[in-house]
């Protein structure tokens, strides 16, 4: 093993054996989850769009829920951005949802793809959705490499470069070894040993079919690999957030395009109290508390009140509890509006 980053095409390489012990281990192991049940292209493909970044136990029930809602591309392409929105809101990454729902328009009006090549023309879907679609749904004899999969191609050849270098070599790697007669098992075998057993921390070696053939095992440095790039600074923000009531409705507006979570609804949001003001208007303030949460390496303060306005703003939307449940909005703001209910009483139940 190389520490100057380079490593050789070891692991699995040195053993069909290898390839073949992962297979079967993958049949015997794998978790039961829903999109393992079917070949629909759409339903891996919602799948593999929610899964990002998120973890399968959160992913599950909406899953579920989306699966139940928009069965198909085509029911998926007839919907309101606000509606999809809204059945995605609390699974976070908000662009996710919104390309999902502009790529089925596309697939909607050029019918589904039939290769990795023609799946990555479609808006939104990348290189590792195009080859997971592909290699799973159709058979095609394509790799996939995610973070698991990079963590094992580090660990299995002994590889300490970074990223993008890591990347790249998972890629060549992963395409060198992929079976012809079952890419989409092995593919997904490689994900579910990096997400079950060659995990970031703690990694289960002893249950790793495949350790006989791990560089990173034989010498006892598996806990260094993948090495981890710098963390980027982190950048903290502070907002005062106000929740408008005046008889009986909330006051909440459309968060602009460019900012986050754009085009879903929140509570007025700013830095500075004053610049609230001149947005809701006047009225008696109740402060109910604060909370943190973060965006990428944003670490983010909301100071939250509660606000009974004298008049109601024009600058705001007005609307009902029951509409303000419909409404998409992202989880921080659902978050402050649990304190608002919680400081309040029974002016919020229901919410």
């Amino acid at each position: 093993m190389d520490d100057a980053g380079r490593s050789d095409q070891g692991g699995l390489h040195t053993s069909h054996r290898g390839i073949t012990a992962l297979l079967a281990w993958y049949g015997s192991n794998k978790r039961d989850l829903p999109w393992r049940l079917t070949r629909d292209p759409y339903a891996i493909w919602v799948s593999e769009a929610m899964l990002q970044q998120t973890q399968v136990a959160t992913v599950l029930p909406y899953y579920l829920r989306w699966m139940a809602r928009f069965p198909t591309v085509c029911s998926l392409a007839g919907a309101d951005e606000q509606e999809a929105l809204a059945l995605w809101q609390g699974l976070g990454y908000y662009r996710r949802c919104r390309m999902l729902l502009s790529g089925a328009r596309y697939v909607a009006l050029h019918g589904l793809p039939g290769s990795a090549l023609e799946w990555e023309r479609v808006p939104g879907v990348g290189r590792y959705t195009a080859c997971a679609i592909s290699s799973i749904a159709l058979g095609e004899r394509v790799p996939v490499v995610d973070g698991n999969v990079e963590r094992v191609f580090a660990r299995l050849t002994g590889c300490f470069d970074l990223k993008p270098v890591l990347n790249k070599k998972a890629w060549e790697w992963a395409a060198s070894l992929v079976p012809a007669d079952r890419p989409g098992d092995f593919n997904q075998a490689l994900m579910e040993l990096g997400a079950t057993v060659c995990r970031p921390l703690n990694p289960d070696c002893s249950l790793c079919q495949v350790s006989s053939y791990c560089k990173a095992y034989e010498v006892g440095r598996v806990a260094e690999l993948p090495v981890r790039s710098p963390s980027p600074q982190t950048v903290p923000l502070s907002y005062h957030v106000w929740i408008p009531v005046c008889d009986g409705l909330y006051g909440v507006r459309q968060i602009p395009e460019g900012e986050w979570w754009e085009n879903m609804w929140e509570f007025p949001r700013a830095v500075l109290e004053s610049d609230l003001k001149e947005i809701v208007g006047e009225g008696e303030v109740l402060a109910c508390g604060g909370l943190r949460h973060s965006v990428t390496h944003h670490r983010i303060t909301l100071t939250v009140s509660r606000i009974q306005c004298v008049v109601k703003s024009s600058d705001l939307k007005w609307v009902t509890e029951e509409e303000l449940l419909q409404l998409p909005m992202p989880s921080p703001q659902r978050k402050a509006l649990a304190l608002v209910r919680k400081a309040a009483g029974s002016l919020f139940a229901g919410i």
